[in-house]
């Protein structure tokens, strides 16, 4: 395939973040490939492939940021919801038990320091972790303190590697513990 489109122009770069998120490669869309994606120039996606798959909420008010964390987290084989605000946040967190809450702290309607602070009181997700991702880390360490289950703070622009490691990393609740309520089943 070539990388030239139309009269000998070449096609335009890739996204600024196109080379750090997980967007789905050769080795990804060709499940019998036998290429690691290392020394390939292959993304993320390519070759990373998570232990244990999540369920995990994204909230952003930005369409493109809830695009990109999406993109991140599925291409490694987590099961992703996003929402784009606070307040339909709290909606699904009272109604669905989720394995890790990704969530940006500047939100127009509730904040995130809101949902996490509101987490904490719900009956399925009062344990569940939370990750915040904002562009202002100043910010995010003074309103954050004191609220229990964050367990990682990343800032925007997103790094992939930051994202996959610290949804990693987030302490895992026991699926024997769960009722069939907590997960509805489609």
């Amino acid at each position: 395939m070539s990388n030239q489109t139309g009269r000998g122009m070449s096609a335009p770069p890739p996204p600024r973040w196109a080379g750090r998120t997980a967007v789905a490669g050769a080795a990804a869309a060709d499940p019998g490939s036998h290429h690691s994606g290392i020394g390939h120039d292959q993304p993320a996606a390519g070759w990373i492939r998570v232990a244990a798959a999540r369920d995990i909420l994204v909230v952003d008010d930005n369409d493109r940021h809830l695009d990109i964390l999406s993109a991140i987290l599925t291409s490694v084989g987590h099961e992703v919801e996003t929402c784009g605000s606070g307040a339909d946040a709290l909606r699904r967190l009272e109604g669905r038990h989720y394995d890790v809450v990704v969530l940006d702290l500047v939100m127009p309607d509730v904040s995130g320091v809101a949902v996490a602070r509101h987490m904490r009181d719900l009956r399925l997700n009062c344990e569940t972790p939370i990750i915040i991702c904002t562009a202002n880390m100043t910010i995010a360490r003074s309103q954050l303190t004191g609220i229990a289950g964050i367990v990682s703070v990343i800032g925007k622009p997103i790094d992939t590697a930051s994202l996959v490691l610290a949804v990693a990393h987030a302490p895992i609740r026991e699926r024997a513990r769960r009722g069939d309520d907590d997960h509805p089943r489609m």
